[in-house]
């Protein structure tokens, strides 16, 4: 089967219908299969590996199963260890280890499989370098366009959602969200319906920038900006990687503000730009210095200071995040 093939095949499947998983309790898990609607028991060992027997399931349900399975013990706790599916020996995984009629999934392998969170998961594009204003860089994919990321939210019982930004669609949002006060304070935007549509187009029509809309459960409450930082302004900074990437934020809605929100779309994010990706070995970001919350936000989810520097526009800090560390740490959890 071509790529093309495999990643439409992925998008028509995306996601799973009818396949669920959650932890009911520390040794129970609820799992839902077409038709298959039951409690399963947990094993845990002392090393934290956590064992279960996967029903006997159709073919076309087993693979999303086991995705929803290890997803469900591992999105919640960082202490989760391996993750030992018995009865598997109908399936084979690329990011699952074989041992008899096991599957054993190390979580920091699956979190960087694409296909549980992505439509149409990308496949590394062939390098070849381009020049753009005066950087030397890999050429960038085409945009993709809809939802591009969906994780759900154990803690909060709700879907998150990254969507590609449109000058049309998404206007009256960004214009409101830009003339919020603390948005303001941050962004410097503030202003007209024309002077944001202008903003969008820019971001839709620069390679190098992918304006997202972030939802929870269809509910818009923010404008994100991810970039590639080799041709951004922060580049010429600091020895930039060819897949570094950055991002900016923009929470519009007071009421999604608060920790709860943060700490699950702070590392969805992370998480959706490492597997754009595969390449990518550091997200980096350059907040203000004086803002203090983003700060410790940005500390608790594993970035690390690197430097302040200046900017002609505002003195900041150049946090890194690597993918070693936010795989190797399950940092897609939130903190105990």
């Amino acid at each position: 089967m071509t790529i093309a093939a495999r990643m439409e095949k992925h998008a028509e499947a995306w996601p799973s219908p009818g396949v669920s998983a959650s932890l009911e309790t520390p040794d129970r898990l609820r799992l839902i299969a077409g038709s298959f609607d039951a409690v399963v028991p947990l094993e845990r060992s002392s090393d934290g590996q956590q064992r279960l027997v996967l029903p006997d399931l159709a073919p076309p349900l087993l693979e999303p199963s086991v995705h929803v399975v290890v997803e469900a013990l591992s999105a919640a706790d960082r202490d989760c260890g391996l993750v030992r599916l018995d009865n598997a020996t109908a399936i084979t995984l690329p990011f699952a280890e074989r041992h008899e009629n096991s599957l054993i999934v190390d979580p920091r392998a699956f979190w960087q499989w694409p296909q549980h969170w992505m439509p149409a998961a990308g496949y590394p594009l062939p390098q070849l370098h381009v020049l753009t204003n005066g950087r030397y860089h890999p050429k960038r994919p085409a945009k993709q366009q809809g939802v591009v990321y969906r994780r759900h939210i154990p803690w909060l019982g709700q879907e998150l959602t990254f969507r590609v930004a449109g000058p049309d669609s998404d206007l009256n949002d960004f214009h409101r969200w830009m003339n919020d006060e603390q948005v303001n304070v941050i962004w410097e935007d503030a202003g007209d319906r024309d002077k944001h549509r202008k903003i969008l187009e820019d971001r839709r029509d620069d390679p190098h920038m992918l304006a997202l809309i972030a939802s929870f459960d269809g509910a818009s409450f923010g404008y994100f900006e991810v970039y590639w930082a080799k041709e951004n302004r922060i580049g010429p900074y600091y020895d930039a990687d060819d897949y570094d990437r950055g991002w900016h934020v923009a929470i519009g809605e007071p009421a999604y503000r608060g920790k709860q929100w943060i700490i699950a779309w702070l590392p969805s994010l992370m998480h959706f730009m490492f597997l754009d990706e595969a390449r990518t070995r550091r997200i980096v970001g350059e907040p203000r210095a004086t803002h203090e919350q983003q700060i410790r936000n940005l500390d608790r989810s594993g970035f690390a200071k690197v430097k302040h520097f200046d900017f002609p526009h505002k003195r900041a800090l150049l946090v890194m995040l690597t993918r070693e560390r936010f795989f190797g740490d399950q940092l897609w959890t939130p903190a105990p």
